[in-house]
């Protein structure tokens, strides 16, 4: 059933307009009818079923049903990261918020080769990958900012940071705590400067450098993985 974002309160009998992109989208690209019933949601409400109860030339109407489901929480787990070029940026926004990252920081390194973002494509895909995936928090996207000026980002989270330069730990054989905020680490293509692996780990409230294999991997393929292994992690019994 297709889902939608609703930054309004979700209640019985509650009637919403959705805004022109979410009436394209649902009357020309997947071709709801009045009537058809489509999942409402967000962070305070939960998810509600709702029914098309009217589409004008240029707006739809839905009226929320029933309660679908409670809001369903995230872990506490975040990514810094440096932004790449292309449609890289948006695999990590997009499977990122799949995975379940809270919050991202993009961050700029010294290799950093793309040093500006389109703030309105990461929420895009950041919103588009929260209704596809199921969650109903939508992850905060962070404005971009010089490693040199996350030290409060660094001082109250533990950090997990993924070194391409192969020498760090296995995940597995560290010990942290689950119960506090975590922070996920990946550098640009060309891997961190000496300089900045020592400004992370001396600014870090606890810090941990991880290896995510044997290979060098390129830096959105570097950051599914690690997410994937850090997720992985944390879920188990």
């Amino acid at each position: 059933m297709k889902r939608i974002y609703i930054n309004n309160k979700l209640e019985k009998n509650l009637i919403h307009q959705l805004d022109y992109e979410q009436f394209i989208h649902l009357s020309k690209v997947v071709r709801l009818k009045a009537k058809d019933e489509l999942l409402l949601f967000n962070n305070l409400d939960g998810e509600w079923l709702a029914v098309i109860e009217k589409i004008g030339k240029k707006q739809i109407e839905v009226k929320c049903v029933s309660k679908f489901s409670e809001p369903k929480s995230v872990p506490n787990i975040d990514l810094l990261f440096s932004p790449i070029k292309y449609q890289n940026s948006e695999t990590i926004i997009r499977q990122g918020t799949e995975i379940g990252i809270r919050k991202f920081y993009p961050t700029v390194f010294s290799r950093t080769v793309a040093d500006k973002i389109n703030m309105k494509k990461f929420n895009t895909y950041a919103l588009s990958a929260s209704q596809q995936s199921g969650r109903t928090q939508i992850p905060e996207i962070n404005e971009i900012s010089k490693i040199e000026y996350q030290k409060d980002i660094l001082n109250n989270k533990n950090i997990l940071m993924f070194d391409e330069n192969l020498e760090g730990k296995e995940l597995g054989k560290i010990s942290i705590n689950l119960n506090q905020d975590i922070l996920i680490i990946i550098g640009p293509e060309g891997g961190f400067s000496d300089k900045e692996r020592m400004f992370i780990s001396s600014f870090s409230k606890s810090f941990h450098n991880l290896k995510i294999g044997s290979r060098i991997l390129k830096a959105d393929t570097a950051v599914v993985s690690a997410l994937s292994l850090v997720f992985h992690y944390f879920d188990r019994d």
